[in-house]
């Protein structure tokens, strides 16, 4: 054979091997991409779920259902941590704009549903010392010392689990508040039909700051009840 047309064989051999490879390497890589892909929506669409029950019950929970709501929860929140925990230990090479936006929503979600838990919390303990300052405050006959002294003791529990929840209710009605923005950055990866809606968001931290304010005028009663006596 002739040595130019050897060394023309040998260029587009090759060459063929180069471009099967490169598809090769192309589809290993669309593979891992798609398997990526499937799995973190998998976490997202659970973890939105987890939300979107949380914040449905938000909005029609009376403070008598707050216990058993708390324990639920926390579970939720369990849930979405273990999916955050089960994220990050992917490879998130070949998708790593979805992953840190998965990753923040999830985040977000969790403590929103952390702070969530811990609002209602605070607020049966609140509507508990609220009640014993007030009980206090009428059955007492005599002013004695150990009397004033419970008495004190009485407000200064309500006084702190007041402290509490107000705390725990700003902050979730705070992550509620920035959920919109972390919302955006997902849907631009996995699509906003996956995602729990803004406006549910949005109602879900009215009702909580509306909550608060009623929190707030019972708290500002038992006061003044404790102030004339």
């Amino acid at each position: 054979m002739h040595p130019g047309l050897t060394t023309r064989s040998t260029a587009l051999g090759l060459a063929a091997l180069v471009a099967v490879s490169s598809l090769g390497y192309w589809g290993i890589s669309a593979y891992r991409k798609g398997q990526l892909q499937r799995a973190v929506t998998a976490l997202v669409k659970d973890s939105s779920e987890q939300l979107q029950g949380a914040l449905a019950v938000e909005m029609k929970a009376a403070p008598e259902d707050n216990a058993q709501m708390v324990g639920k929860l926390d579970d939720q929140a369990q849930e979405v941590d273990k999916h955050v925990i089960e994220l990050r230990g992917m490879s998130a090479s070949p998708n790593r704009a979805l992953v840190d936006a998965a990753e923040e929503y999830m985040l977000t979600v969790r403590q929103i549903l952390r702070n969530q838990a811990a609002s209602h919390r605070y607020r049966i303990q609140v509507a508990a010392s609220e009640r014993a300052l007030r009980e206090h405050m009428r059955k007492a006959s005599r002013r004695s010392g150990t009397w004033i002294k419970e008495a004190l003791r009485a407000k200064d529990r309500m006084e702190k689990d007041y402290f509490d929840y107000r705390l725990s209710v700003d902050t979730f009605g705070r992550l509620l508040e920035s959920y919109p923005a972390t919302r955006k950055k997902l849907a631009l990866q996995v699509g906003a039909g996956l995602l729990v809606d803004e406006a549910a968001a949005a109602n879900a931290r009215k009702r909580a700051l509306a909550n608060s304010r009623r929190v707030a005028d019972d708290v500002e009663r038992a006061r003044q009840l404790a102030a004339v006596h």
